[in-house]
């Protein structure tokens, strides 16, 4: 089954795929739906905005970085939950956690708080040894700290993150 919008906006199902100039596909339908999705991450994103700035203030990540990170991560999710095991609003990995201090359960990193502090040590850690180059910060946090060449999957997230950062200024 594929989703599908129609000309109305609604999303569907479908067995057989459809064609662009199908009745009830339209690209005005796509932009609805990204549409939505810009809604949700507006709507999600209020009740944590103090507590992104409060820990990226304290670690010394740009907050316009913070946020556009959790946005392409989590769309501001806290039970955000990735293939790998990633959690919370930073999708942070339980062994990352701990590589920057984090002693607690898997489970404890859907805590906003406990996700932020911890997911902006990693952040913070890579913005310094890329010398406050975002994508180069991006590569790191993406593929760890000693990540040195971008891979498709970085390149494509780092694209992400410039296309929220360019929206917000």
């Amino acid at each position: 089954m594929k989703k599908y919008i129609s000309l109305t906006g609604a999303v569907f199902a479908a067995s057989l795929a459809l064609l662009p100039f199908s009745p009830v596909f339209s690209q005005a339908g796509a932009a609805n739906a990204a549409q939505a999705v810009e809604k949700a991450a507006a709507t999600n994103k209020r009740p944590y905005e103090a507590l992104i700035r409060q820990a990226a203030n304290k670690h010394k990540v740009p907050v316009n970085l913070a946020h556009a990170v959790v946005r392409t991560e989590s769309n501001y999710n806290p039970k955000a939950k990735g293939s790998v095991g990633e959690i919370g609003l930073m999708q942070l990995r339980l062994a990352t956690a701990r590589s920057v201090g984090y002693t607690g359960s898997a489970s404890g990193l859907y805590d906003p708080q406990t996700n932020l502090e911890y997911g902006m040590r990693y952040l913070a850690k890579a913005h310094k040894l890329s010398a406050g180059n975002t994508c180069g910060t991006i590569l790191k946090y993406n593929a760890g700290h000693g990540a040195k060449r971008m891979n498709p999957v970085s390149a494509k997230y780092c694209g992400k993150v410039k296309a929220y950062l360019a929206s917000v200024k």
